[in-house]
């Protein structure tokens, strides 16, 4: 009875979390499609590196967030569960599908431009936030940070921002220094809001 009642808890809270990893995915999705890409910002980890390689090769940014996101998911499985994997799984392909849907839509927000950053900061670190608390991951490097977390005294935020410091560099290179500055003011204020909402 007893291992039938915590089956059912198990189930019941997962079914729970699955709605805000596709709320806190699409939210993410958004910040990336309708604001960060359309002002040439990039954003960090695996997404960043799928940005710039979509901008180089002209490859679908949803193509290229699923494929190189791939490892990062066996990665979790291996060390942190399969719970982490599914969920990790459901917010990387739930990602893909937003950002494959909006890419079809021109930009449609139009405004102050440092607002604007501000805001798409502030989404995409709610995004992010929000499906690391409800138990899985959006990026290969959030996975990287979590596994760095549980063994230093480094925060999820600070180890993205630590992983994310070569990115920018290539970033830089891409975009001069005005888009990865403020690229990184940008991810920064992300990374701040991950570990707000995450605790």
């Amino acid at each position: 009875m007893k291992s039938t009642n915590s089956f059912k808890f198990y189930v019941l809270d997962l079914l729970f979390k699955i709605p805000w990893i596709i709320i806190g995915a699409l939210m993410a999705a958004i910040s990336l499609e309708v604001i960060l890409i359309p002002n040439e910002l990039i954003d960090g980890g695996i997404t960043g590196i799928s940005m710039m390689l979509s901008e180089m090769m002209g490859f679908s940014l949803s193509f290229l967030l699923f494929l190189l996101n791939i490892p990062f998911v066996l990665l979790g499985y291996n060390y942190l569960g399969k719970r982490f994997a599914f969920s990790t799984s459901l917010g990387i392909i739930s990602l893909t599908v937003s950002t494959g849907l909006l890419e079809i839509f021109p930009p449609f927000l139009n405004g102050n431009p440092i607002l604007l950053i501000f805001i798409g900061g502030i989404l995409l670190g709610l995004g992010i936030g929000i499906v690391l608390r409800n138990g899985g991951a959006l990026d290969g490097t959030d996975v990287l940070a979590l596994l760095i977390s549980s063994k230093t005294s480094y925060s999820v935020g600070e180890s993205i921002l630590i992983i994310n410091f070569f990115i920018f560099l290539f970033a830089l290179i891409l975009f001069g220094w005005k888009g990865a500055l403020i690229s990184i003011i940008t991810y920064f204020i992300a990374t701040t809001i991950v570990d707000m909402v995450r605790t």
